[in-house]
């Protein structure tokens, strides 16, 4: 299963309808392996669809996504909003930010070393193996 986040671009001042997720769930249709629908309206800079879809690759996940929000948005409720992107997030960038914003890294955490629960060095190497 995959997440895909669908970005949405809308006329200005516009808003979701209130009952997004359930038009979405509506266009979704059996067997197309969308499982859960998840709304963020408030999302900056534009909302955001969180899209759970069930599929065997993540190209497929991605287009399943894709041609469910072109359905919705071609819904009279939508007139004016935009498909921007369907494309399952990366989280990297969020882990690299949590990374550079607890500072430097202490001896041994930032991979030159052992860290706070590395052992100080390798048990099967260690000095009591090498008197065998």
């Amino acid at each position: 299963m995959y997440l895909v986040h669908a970005r949405l671009r809308g006329p200005l001042g516009a808003r979701l309808p209130g009952d997004t997720r359930s038009l979405v769930r509506a266009q979704a249709h059996e067997g197309g392996g969308i499982e859960h629908v998840a709304v963020h309206a408030n999302a900056s800079p534009d909302p955001v669809l969180g899209l759970y879809v069930r599929a065997d690759s993540l190209a497929d996940a991605e287009e399943r996504a894709a041609e469910v929000c072109l359905r919705v948005l071609s819904r009279p409720e939508f007139g004016g909003w935009s498909l921007l992107s369907a494309q399952v997030p990366l989280v990297a960038p969020f882990y690299e930010a949590l990374l550079s914003a607890s500072g430097p890294a202490r001896p041994g955490e930032d991979g030159s070393g052992h860290g706070r629960l590395g052992p100080p060095e390798n048990p099967s190497t260690g000095p009591d193996q090498r008197r065998k």
